[in-house]
């Protein structure tokens, strides 16, 4: 109840954030927005989540040796060092590009690097906090790092300058404030000790770290040139307008998939590390299969929904100024659909550590983006643009089931014809009237979200004896 109470919170203040940003900022602005947050994921994925991911994958066993403290002190020097090196790398960047046109170079930079700083060691530390059990206080912290974050946000979007920067530095305040908090919770009865660090840093330890971390990292910057390079090539080939529109539609989908994902592996992720803690091969297996029989039925419903719901949806989250993306945030349904799938099927290779085997998957995907969107152009049909993201990604997932299948005898077992009768109800939101108002809108979310929730809770019933 807590992990869903909070999570409710979390998705409303979510869909308030929307709302707002989408009506403070011109679709330029927004546009710009998503640009900002993609030269970001491409620091915090490629090079800041496969150490993150390694210090998540042995979280549980740095709190029982009480080695908390040193290993997250060893992972800020990194991600400081990382955040330095970055600056380089932008300034190339705005050398080759009209970025400068967009941003300040030097204001956009701290950016960067205190994102990288505060807002990976906030993320993790909290993020780190559920897994070890402490649900209550993570629902806390989160709710409140993300109501201050909307009002600094929404404050200086307002009052000082409306643009994509103004936002993001708002974010970034409200973490600061809370990272002192949360830390001091997340370390307690742990110590630092120095000499242990230089013990513990060997040269087999590195190349430990550096096997599960590197291949992580390929396929980080793989998934990141799938999801999100579209954006570089929708600004340079079309405008920051329409890049606006587009990343808007399939942000409105991206929101319902993790949001549903995040109360998924919040409550899942835990089990799922305790049941594979020096397990054979085999229960890994079933520990993967028991995870994998309850969620994949609640993704295909959160696909329908989404689908059914594009219209009322965008009606309700976003400015009146951003209404024709509905049509994107359908597409975006299957787009994520797909994400999420492989992103379960990604948890076999870190649980054999055997993360090499994911890298195929996504060459695959990106490339097919990638020539696709370069190659064609889709002026007169923009909505062909997230159609192409989409069917890379089910080349992606039918891939990584490969892959994965190789590593552990897993299985994609669900009761599918139950979620088919269950799928069938959405398909009245086609026989109503058309949503006319934000009022009408709410009534229909209302009615069909009540129905969403209830389909869910009948898998979960059906399902929760085999879990």
């Amino acid at each position: 109840m807590i992990i869903i109470g909070g999570r409710i919170l979390q998705i409303l203040i979510m869909l308030v954030s929307i709302r707002i940003l989408t009506t403070l900022l011109s679709p330029e602005e927004v546009g710009n927005y998503y640009l900002a947050l993609t030269i970001l994921a491409f620091f915090n994925l490629v090079l800041l989540n496969p150490p993150g991911m390694y210090f998540g994958r042995h979280l549980l066993h740095w709190q029982r040796s009480q080695n908390l403290l040193n290993a997250i002190s060893v992972f800020i020097v990194c991600m400081i060092v990382v955040a330095v090196v970055s600056i380089s790398i932008l300034a190339i960047l705005f050398d080759i590009s009209n970025y400068d046109e967009k941003y300040s170079f030097e204001i956009f930079a701290l950016f960067i690097v205190l994102a990288m700083v505060i807002s990976t060691t906030h993320r993790n530390v909290m993020y780190g906090s559920n897994t070890l059990g402490y649900r209550k206080e993570f629902v806390i912290f989160l709710i409140i790092t993300l109501v201050l974050g909307l009002i600094f946000s929404s404050t200086l979007a307002y009052f000082y300058k409306a643009s994509s920067l103004s936002w993001l530095f708002g974010v970034i305040i409200a973490e600061s404030l809370i990272l002192y908090f949360i830390f001091r919770f997340f370390i307690q009865g742990n110590k630092l000790d120095i000499q242990k660090i230089k013990d513990t840093i060997t040269r087999e330890r590195v190349k430990k770290i550096l096997i599960f971390a590197v291949p992580i990292g390929i396929t980080t910057f793989l998934m990141w040139g799938q999801n999100m390079s579209y954006r570089f090539i929708v600004d340079y080939k079309y405008s920051a307008e329409i890049l606006g529109y587009i990343a808007v539609g399939l942000g409105i989908s991206s929101a319902v998939f993790s949001s549903l994902e995040a109360i998924a592996m919040q409550y899942f992720n835990p089990i799922f590390l305790k049941d594979i803690l020096d397990a054979t091969k085999e229960k890994r297996a079933k520990a993967w299969n028991k995870m994998a029989r309850l969620l994949i039925p609640l993704y295909i419903l959160a696909m329908v929904f989404t689908i059914a719901m594009a219209e009322v949806l965008i009606t309700i989250l976003v400015d009146s100024k951003f209404y024709d993306s509905y049509i994107y945030t359908m597409v975006g349904a299957s787009i994520e659909f797909f994400r999420v799938i492989t992103n379960l099927l990604n948890n076999v290779s870190q649980a054999e550590h055997k993360t090499t085997y994911t890298i195929k998957p996504y060459v695959v995907g990106f490339l097919v983006a990638l020539v696709i969107l370069i190659t064609f152009d889709f002026s007169e049909n923009l909505v062909m643009i997230p159609l192409a993201l989409s069917f890379a990604y089910l080349l992606v997932c039918v891939a990584m089931y490969i892959q994965m299948k190789r590593l552990l005898d897993i299985r994609l077992e669900a009761d599918y014809l139950k979620v088919f009768a269950l799928s069938v109800p959405f398909g009245a939101i086609y026989l109503l009237p058309t949503s006319s108002s934000v009022v009408q809108s709410l009534g229909y979310l209302g009615l069909f979200g009540g129905y969403f929730l209830l389909a869910n809770w009948v898998m979960i019933r059906n399902t929760k004896g085999n879990i």
